[in-house]
């Protein structure tokens, strides 16, 4: 048998792209396929960071393809985020001109009883030659520009997720985070993962719960950090890994190694392997600000993701050498199915959620998915 891995990466209101993605993967009828991926795609093991783990916990416990695009295209910046509590009224004002720029729309502020964002203890930035408590009461008392509290009510009331129904779930769950105290990287998991000496990973812990859901969305500055019921302080899971592979083997190590593996990765970023002819806007240069902030912000998230590939890749090499000359293999055959769009999505789009732009993600995700398994998995 073939263990099937979907990695999902992260990108904000980007997210979109995974559902039109998951929807090309559940059709029943994939034209131009051949006979063993023409059916519906149904992952064994799901890796998610940041949107991903949003979307990975709803692929893992179960919500269809269907419901999954009209929450997408229900979504509102509302429904996501708003200023945090701590934000003065001056600040708010600034704050607003600059949103309306950006995404469109203004936010409200997130009640106190409902934000996450902890209380900061200057305010942040100071207004000069003002006094403190001047400073203070205009721009307030905070340390991320947005507040989180709205996600966590949307993932309960609106997308339903259920901690009981992901953990109980038997396709694997791994989604990553950020020690802001440490720099390292932490996977939550729905099931224990060992090391191959059999001992537990220290750097996973279980189970998956809406708040470490949350933690993995932290995206340093723009939303709070998120403490995790054990105390430990949590950043987005792609400051240090987008697209992490490694816990996708870890956790397939009760599986025999003979058995291969098919890893769906879902990127937000155009991709093309070395030496093939990348798109158009390759022979460019960015041509203006907010092109230069994609890209930058795009290359960083990319470059843990080209570590992983590479080893991989020299995983494969290694077991096609041991099978080569009758050895039982150490390491297991992967086989990456790369899924990403032609060009670079907007990096306004991290905090812009709306209907239009979700359902134009959604096509572009759905066509990246059946150019991938045309190319991979042609009739």
């Amino acid at each position: 048998m073939t263990i099937r891995t979907l990695v999902l990466s992260g990108g904000g209101g980007r997210g979109a792209f995974h559902a039109g993605v998951f929807k090309y993967l559940c059709q029943a009828d994939k034209p131009g396929v051949d006979a063993a991926h023409a059916g519906p795609w149904k992952p064994d093991i799901v890796v998610g960071t940041s949107i991903g783990a949003v979307n990975g916990a709803a692929v893992a416990q179960g919500i269809g393809p269907d419901a999954l695009e009209a929450f997408w295209l229900s979504l509102r910046e509302g429904d996501i985020q708003g200023l945090p509590p701590g934000m003065g009224p001056l600040a708010r004002r600034a704050a607003n001109i600059v949103l309306r720029r950006s995404i469109g729309v203004p936010l409200q502020r997130v009640p106190e009883d409902q934000a996450l964002s902890a209380s900061a203890q200057e305010s942040w930035p100071p207004l000069p030659l003002l006094p403190a408590w001047l400073s203070s009461r205009l721009i307030g008392r905070w340390s991320n520009l947005l507040d989180t509290g709205p996600l966590y009510r949307t993932l309960i009331t609106r997308l339903q997720l259920d901690e009981d129904a992901i953990n109980a779930s038997e396709t694997a769950l791994l989604i990553s985070a950020t020690d802001v105290q440490t720099g390292e990287g932490m996977v939550f998991s729905n099931r224990p993962v060992t090391r191959r000496t059999g001992e537990p990973n220290p750097h996973v812990r279980t189970p998956i719960t809406l708040r470490r859901i949350i933690a993995s969305c932290s995206i340093p500055i723009v939303y709070p950090w998120t403490r995790d019921t054990d105390g430990a302080v949590y950043w987005d899971g792609a400051v240090v890994a987008n697209t992490p592979l490694g816990p996708a083997f870890d956790v397939a190590r009760d599986r025999p190694l003979a058995e291969p593996m098919e890893v769906v990765i879902v990127l937000m970023t155009p991709w093309w392997e070395t030496g093939e002819e990348g798109p158009a806007r390759r022979s460019q240069l960015p041509q203006d600000f907010g092109e230069a902030m994609t890209w930058t912000l795009d290359w960083a998230l990319l470059a843990s993701f080209r570590v992983d590939l590479k080893l991989a890749r020299s995983y494969n090499r290694l077991a096609a050498l041991a099978q080569a000359v009758g050895q039982e293999p150490a390491y297991r055959q992967c086989l990456d199915i790369i899924v990403a769009p032609r060009e670079f999505l907007p990096v306004a789009r991290i905090i812009d959620y709306d209907e239009p732009a979700s359902r134009e993600l959604i096509r572009m995700g759905y066509e990246a998915a059946e150019r991938a398994f045309r190319a991979y998995f042609s009739a």
